[in-house]
C-alpha cells in the first residue's frame, strides 16, 4: 500500500509540474511579442491599433539582419580561433617530434657505445680465461715436477 501511495504521489508531481510550467517552454524568448489588441465595433479602428501595436517588417528585418552579421562574426571568430589553436597543435607536435628525433639519435649513440662496451667485455673475458687456464696449467706442472723431485 504504501509502495503504490510513493509511486502515485511522485507521478502527481511529475504531473503537476508540467501544468505549473503554463506553456513556457513552447513561448519563444527571443522575439518580441505582441500586446492583446482591444476589440473595438469598427472594423477600421481595429486596424490601426493592430498596426500600431505590431512591430514593422523594417525592424524585424534589421535586427536579423543585425543578428545574422554577429553570427557570421561569432562564426569567423570561432574558425579564427579554431585554426590559431589548429595552429599551435601543429607546431607542438613538430616541436615533439624533433624531440623524438634528438631522443632516438642519443639512444643509437648510447646503443652503439653499449655494443662496443659489450663487445670489448666478451673479449677481456675471454682473455681473462684464456689467462687463468694458462696459470692453472702452469700449477699443474709445478705440482707434477714437485712430484717427481721427491
Amino acid at each position: 500500500m504504501k509502495k503504490n501511495l510513493i509511486i502515485l504521489t511522485s507521478v502527481l508531481f511529475l504531473m503537476t509540474g508540467s501544468v505549473w510550467a503554463n506553456g513556457m517552454v513552447f513561448d519563444p524568448t527571443e522575439y518580441p511579442t505582441v500586446e492583446e489588441i482591444p476589440i473595438s465595433k469598427t472594423g477600421s479602428n481595429t486596424i490601426t491599433n493592430s498596426a500600431a501595436k505590431l512591430p514593422s517588417n523594417q525592424n524585424i528585418e534589421s535586427e536579423i539582419k543585425s543578428s545574422s552579421t554577429l553570427s557570421q562574426d561569432a562564426v569567423s571568430g570561432q574558425n579564427g580561433n579554431f585554426s590559431n589553436a589548429l595552429f599551435e597543435l601543429d607546431s607542438a607536435q613538430i616541436n615533439i617530434r624533433n624531440e623524438l628525433l634528438e631522443y632516438k639519435a642519443k639512444y643509437q649513440e648510447v646503443d652503439t657505445q653499449y655494443q662496443l662496451i659489450k663487445e670489448q667485455r666478451r673479449v677481456l673475458a675471454n682473455q681473462i680465461k684464456s689467462v687463468e687456464k694458462r696459470i692453472k696449467s702452469i700449477e699443474k706442472s709445478k705440482e707434477n715436477i714437485r712430484k717427481t723431485m721427491i
